[in-house]
C-alpha cells in the first residue's frame, strides 16, 4: 500500500474513533508509523487528507451505483440494493456522517463539493420515485409531495448517525442499520394496497 492510501486509511480509522476534532496530522502520523514530514509530503493538512476522504467515500457510492444500475431492472431490488450500499458507507466513513457540520462549517471549498453532491442525491432520490409510481410500485403522489419525499429519504440517510450522537443512543454498527430500517419502513408504507396495484396495471394493459 503507497503512503497517501496508508495515511488515509489511518485517518480514517481515527477519525471514526475518536472524532475529527479530537484528531491532528501528528496522530496520523504516529498511526502510520511515519514522520510528521513525511505526511506534510503528501498531505499539508488535516482538511486535505478529510477532502480525500470525501472523494475516495463520493467515488465508492458512484462506482457501486453503477454495478446496481447495470443489474437488475426491477425497482424494489434496486431499493433495497441501494440500502445496502447506503448501510455500508454510513459505517465505513461514519465520521463524515457523525461530524458533518464541523467539517462543512471548517471547510468552504468542501462544503460548495459536498452542497452539489446533496443537489445530485435529492434529484436522484426524485427520479427513483417518480420511475417507482411509474411503474405501479409507490403510490401516486403530487410533484411537489414528492420532492418532499426525496427530501425526507436524503435526510434520514444523511443526519441518522447525528441523531444516534445527540439522543445518546451509542453510535454502534446496530443502530446505524436502524436507520436503514426507517428508510425500509418508508418504502413500506409507499407501497399501494393489492386493489391499487392490480387498477395501475390495468390502467396500461
Amino acid at each position: 500500500m503507497k503512503t497517501r492510501e496508508r495515511i488515509l486509511e489511518a485517518a480514517l480509522e481515527l477519525f471514526n474513533e475518536n472524532g475529527v476534532s479530537e484528531v491532528t496530522t501528528h496522530h496520523v502520523a504516529t498511526k502510520c508509523g511515519i514522520s510528521p514530514g513525511n505526511l506534510y509530503y503528501h498531505y499539508r493538512n488535516k482538511e486535505e487528507i478529510i477532502r480525500s476522504l470525501f472523494d475516495q467515500a463520493i467515488a465508492f457510492i458512484s462506482e457501486q451505483e453503477k454495478a446496481i444500475d447495470n443489474g437488475s431492472s426491477e425497482t424494489l431490488h434496486t431499493i433495497e440494493q441501494t440500502l445496502t450500499l447506503l448501510s455500508t458507507l454510513n459505517w465505513r466513513y461514519r465520521f463524515l456522517k457523525r461530524d458533518l457540520p464541523i467539517i462543512l462549517m471548517n471547510d468552504q471549498s468542501l462544503r460548495k463539493k459536498f452542497h452539489l453532491v446533496h443537489q445530485q442525491q435529492v434529484t436522484s432520490l426524485n427520479h427513483n420515485l417518480n420511475k417507482g409510481m411509474a411503474g405501479g410500485l409507490i403510490k401516486a403522489l403530487p410533484p411537489r409531495e414528492t420532492m418532499h419525499l426525496s427530501k425526507i429519504f436524503w435526510l434520514v440517510a444523511l443526519f441518522w448517525p447525528t441523531f444516534l450522537e445527540v439522543s445518546g443512543d451509542g453510535f454502534t454498527e446496530e443502530n446505524l442499520e436502524e436507520g436503514i430500517d426507517l428508510i425500509r419502513l418508508l418504502n413500506k408504507m409507499l407501497m399501494p394496497d393489492k386493489g391499487e396495484k392490480q387498477l395501475h396495471l390495468e390502467d396500461q394493459i
